[in-house]
């Protein structure tokens, strides 16, 4: 199976730049396993049916990115914390 290319949204990247370098790592560290596959699997990721398109929610530690899967890219549209990642979650709904 071919690998997914990882593309920040310039949101994402923004968020991305809040945060500590121990962070990004990890958050990075997190990305690079959604080259391989960037389907839900386990408790990690997570498919949420939005309004205008399915996507999905990575944990990575504290933080969750939320990303979709277009024509083979997986493009990451906001990395946030778990309580604005709820919030977000519920203004979908």
């Amino acid at each position: 199976m071919d690998k997914f290319s990882v593309i920040l949204s310039p949101r994402a990247a923004k968020d991305l730049d809040g945060f500590s370098d121990a962070v990004c790592g990890r958050i990075a560290r997190a990305l690079n396993a959604l080259r391989d596959n960037p389907f839900p699997r386990g408790k990690l990721i997570k498919k949420i049916k939005g309004k205008d398109s399915d996507f999905y929610r990575l944990r990575a530690d504290k933080h969750r990115v939320f990303y979709i899967i277009e024509a083979g890219r997986v493009v990451v549209l906001r990395i946030v914390g778990k309580k604005e990642a709820e919030r977000m979650i519920r203004g979908l709904n």
